[in-house]
């Protein structure tokens, strides 16, 4: 008998342990198919955000080809896969729980977060690549985003990024000022998503972002002025 999910966001564990699932994987199959590679969705807290990057992260991770008919071959995108399935190196970053005490606490909580993404995503891949923890976030980034366009010539990177605006959105109701000097003019975080722009120019192929309010997106233009918002 299969089980009822609770609090379970790991679309692989959820399948590989017969829990229910809705299948929402014709979604997979739509975003692939629009005009726009850099895609911002939007949807309030609860609706399920984080379990859909990871069913997105497992359908094109490259590593997982082996296991793909085990975990979506009783789904729409089982018996219809797109051409990019299981294309793809997966970066994803998750931004939530970040210290918003401060500027240093956030700057730091934030680089925290992308470098752990990175040394994952170095791991899985096996890619030759330190992460030096005195270089910035956006150092950190674009270092990256140079050893891969090397090491893994004509391949391609799918960044996922949820939670995108958790801590913004705790500054921009107890401190907006604070907001104004990390996401918007020459903020820290705008800088990082400037990176991240740059690198559609070489390896990043698609970007899909996840959060719940479209303000943090909107002052990180024109940083960041390539996604389209589908709410």
């Amino acid at each position: 008998m299969k089980k009822l999910p609770y609090g379970i966001s790991d679309y692989e564990r959820l399948i590989e342990n017969e829990y229910y699932y809705v299948d929402k994987t014709m979604y997979i199959e739509k975003l692939e198919n629009l005009a726009e590679p850099y895609i911002m969705f939007l949807r309030p807290r609860k609706f399920g955000k984080t379990l859909f990057t990871s069913t997105l992260e497992n359908y094109y991770d490259i590593k997982k080809s082996e296991k793909f008919e085990k975990l979506y071959g009783e789904t729409y995108i089982g018996k219809k896969p797109t051409k990019l399935k299981n294309s793809y190196h997966i970066l994803k970053f998750n931004f939530s729980g970040i210290d918003t005490t401060n500027n240093e606490t956030i700057i730091n909580g934030f680089k925290e977060k992308v470098a752990i993404s990175i040394e994952g995503f170095v791991k899985n891949y096996n890619l030759d690549f330190y992460v030096n923890l005195n270089l910035t976030a956006e150092g950190l980034l674009r270092s990256l985003i140079e050893a891969f366009k090397i090491q893994k010539a004509g391949e391609k990177i799918y960044v996922i990024i949820d939670e995108y605006d958790h801590f913004a959105n705790e500054l921009l109701g107890f401190n907006t000022e604070q907001f104004k000097n990390l996401v918007s003019k020459n903020g820290k975080v705008r800088k990082w998503y400037e990176i991240l722009k740059e690198g559609t120019e070489s390896v990043i192929d698609r970007i899909f972002i996840t959060g719940v309010a479209p303000i943090t997106l909107d002052s990180l233009t024109s940083g960041f002025n390539i996604s389209s918002d589908k709410t």
